[in-house]
C-alpha cells in the first residue's frame, strides 16, 4: 500500500509541474506543441481541480494544434456547457460529430444541449437513432429517461426507465434513476417497494441495499435503515460510505460508543476524510473523552483548516477540561473564518468570563445577542453562567431581556422564577412563576429542575395546584 501511495503521489507531481511548464510557456507567448495524451492530462488535471479557466485556455490552445480532433471538441463543449453557454457548446459538439459521426459520448452530450434547450423531441429523436449501433439499448433508454428528466417529464421518464429495467433487470443505474424521480416526486413509499423489490432477485446488491438505508433514514425509520446498511456492510465489507451513514444513524440515537466503531471503520477505508475524522471526535466528546476527541478535533483541521466546526469543537473540549485560555485560541481560529457565528462568539463570551475578562466577555456576548437575538437557548445559558456565578440580580437581568425579545419562550418565565425565589425576591418570582403557568402548566417541571427544593415550597406548590 505505502508503495501504491507513492507512486500515486508521484504522478501528481508530475502532472502538477507539467501544468505549471505549460503556463510558464503560455503566459510567455513561446510556441508550444503539446500531444493529444498530454492534453488529455492536463485536462483532467484542470478539471478534477474545478480549475474550469484553466482547462478552458488548455483546449483552446490545443485546437489551433489539432483542429480535426473531434474529442477536443467535445471537450470544449463540455467546459462551454459547464459554464452554461449552450450555444456555443451546441456548436462544438457539431463539430466534432462532424468528424466523428454517430460517436456514442458526443451523441449523448448533444442530446443533453438540446434537452436542456427544451427541445425535448430533437434530443429523444437523436438519442433513437443509437439503437441502430448500441449493444446495450439498455443504456439509451436510461438516456432517454435522463433528457425526459431534465425536460420535466415525469411520466414519460418512468417509461423509459422501467424500458431499460424490462431489457436488463440487474440495470442498476436505471434502478437509481427511477428511485430517484419516484423521490422528486416525493413518492418515497414508491422508492422503498422498487428497491425491495429489486432485492428480492438480486439480495447481492449492496449499493441497492445502501440507497434504501438513505431513503429508510429520511423516512425516520432508523432501525431499518442501519439494517440496510449493515446488509451492505456484509456484501461489501470496504463499503466506506455505508459504515459512514450507519454511524449518523447511531449518532442520531444517541448510541455513540456504537456509532464510534462505525466511524472508525469508515476512517480506516478513507483516512482523510474530513466529515469522518470530525465525527468520531464528536463522538470522544459526547462519551467525555476529551483527549481523543482533541485529537481527532485536530486530524481535521490539518486535513481542511477552514472547517469551522473542527476548530469549535477543539475550542469546546478545551473549555470542558477547564482550560479557557487555550479553549480561546481555537475559538479564535474559528471565529478569523467566520465573525458572524453567535455560537462561536458566545463561545468566547464564556471563556473570557471564566478567565475574569468582563471586558472581552460582554463584547462577544453582545455580538452573539446581536447576530441571534431570538435563539433562547443563548440568554438561558448565560444566565445560567452568572448564576452558577452568584450573579443572581445579573442572571435575572439577563433573562429579563430574552422575555422583552420574546415573551412567547415559556422556559425563560421559569428559569427567571427560580433564581428570584433562590435569591429571595419571592413576589417577583411567583410573578414569573404564575406567568410560566398561564401560558404552560405542564412546563412547571422546569422549575424544580433548577432547583429541587422548591417543590416543597407552599406557596410555589399551591400556585402550581391554580393551574393544574
Amino acid at each position: 500500500m505505502q508503495g501504491e501511495y507513492n507512486h500515486q503521489d508521484f504522478e501528481d507531481q508530475r502532472v502538477r509541474q507539467r501544468a505549471w511548464e505549460f503556463e510558464q510557456k503560455l503566459r510567455q507567448g513561446d510556441f508550444l506543441f503539446l500531444d493529444i495524451f498530454q492534453v488529455e492530462e492536463l485536462f483532467n488535471y484542470y478539471y478534477d481541480a474545478g480549475e474550469l479557466i484553466k482547462a478552458q485556455r488548455l483546449i483552446r490552445f490545443a485546437i489551433q494544434t489539432h483542429p480535426s480532433s473531434g474529442e477536443l471538441h467535445h471537450k470544449q463543449a463540455q467546459l462551454y456547457l459547464d459554464f452554461g453557454k449552450l450555444n456555443q457548446a451546441l456548436t462544438h459538439i457539431d463539430i466534432a460529430l462532424g468528424f466523428v459521426p454517430a460517436h456514442i459520448e458526443y451523441t449523448l452530450l448533444k442530446a443533453d444541449l438540446l434537452a436542456r434547450q427544451e427541445q425535448y423531441q430533437a434530443s429523444i429523436h437523436l438519442l433513437q437513432q443509437l439503437f441502430d449501433t448500441s449493444a446495450k439499448p439498455e443504456e439509451v433508454y436510461l438516456q432517454m429517461g435522463n433528457v425526459a428528466q431534465i425536460c420535466r417529464k415525469p411520466s414519460e421518464s418512468e417509461k423509459y426507465y422501467r424500458r431499460a429495467l424490462k431489457i436488463a433487470p440487474s440495470y442498476e443505474d436505471a434502478l437509481f434513476e427511477l428511485a430517484f424521480l419516484f423521490e422528486s416526486e416525493e413518492q418515497l413509499g414508491q422508492a422503498v417497494q422498487l428497491y425491495q423489490t429489486h432485492l428480492e432477485t438480486y439480495p447481492y446488491a449492496g449499493p441497492v441495499w445502501y440507497n434504501l438505508g438513505i431513503l429508510y433514514r429520511k423516512l425516520g425509520n432508523y432501525e431499518k435503515a442501519i439494517e440496510a446498511f449493515e446488509y451492505a456492510i456484509v456484501i461489501q465489507e470496504s463499503f466506506a460510505s455505508a459504515h459512514y451513514n450507519k454511524g449518523l444513524l447511531l449518532m442520531d440515537l444517541d448510541r455513540y460508543q456504537e456509532a464510534l466503531q462505525a466511524f472508525l471503520e469508515a476512517s480506516s477505508l478513507q483516512p482523510r476524510d474530513t466529515h469522518t475524522m470530525y465525527h468520531i471526535a464528536e463522538c470522544f466528546e459526547q462519551l467525555e473523552m476529551y483527549r481523543d476527541a482533541i485529537r481527532y478535533y485536530s486530524k481535521a483541521t490539518k486535513i481542511d483548516p477552514d472547517y469551522i466546526d473542527a476548530w469549535t469543537g477543539l475550542g469546546y473540549c478545551l473549555e470542558k477540561r477547564e482550560q479557557y485560555l487555550e479553549a480561546i485560541h481555537y475559538y479564535q481560529k474559528a471565529y478569523q473564518l467566520d465573525d458572524e457565528n453567535p455560537d462561536v462568539c458566545f463561545s468566547l463570551a464564556i471563556c473570557e468570563y471564566k478567565l475574569g475578562n468582563q471586558h472581552g466577555s460582554y463584547r462577544y456576548l453582545e455580538k452573539a445577542f446581536s447576530l441571534n437575538p431570538t435563539d433562547s437557548s443563548l440568554w438561558q445559558d448565560w444566565a445560567q453562567l452568572l448564576y452558577e456565578h452568584q450573579n443572581f440580580l445579573g442572571a435575572v437581568i439577563y433573562l429579563e431581556e430574552g422575555i422583552k425579545t420574546n415573551s412567547s419562550w415559556v422556559e425563560l418565565y421559569y428559569q427567571c422564577a427560580a433564581y428570584c425565589l433562590e435569591a429571595g425576591w419571592r413576589d417577583k418570582g411567583l410573578m414569573y412563576l404564575e406567568n410560566g403557568l398561564i401560558m404552560n402548566p405542564e412546563g412547571h417541571y422546569l422549575l424544580f429542575h433548577i432547583n429541587d427544593d422548591l417543590r416543597y415550597d407552599p406557596a410555589v406548590v399551591n400556585l402550581i395546584k391554580v393551574y393544574q
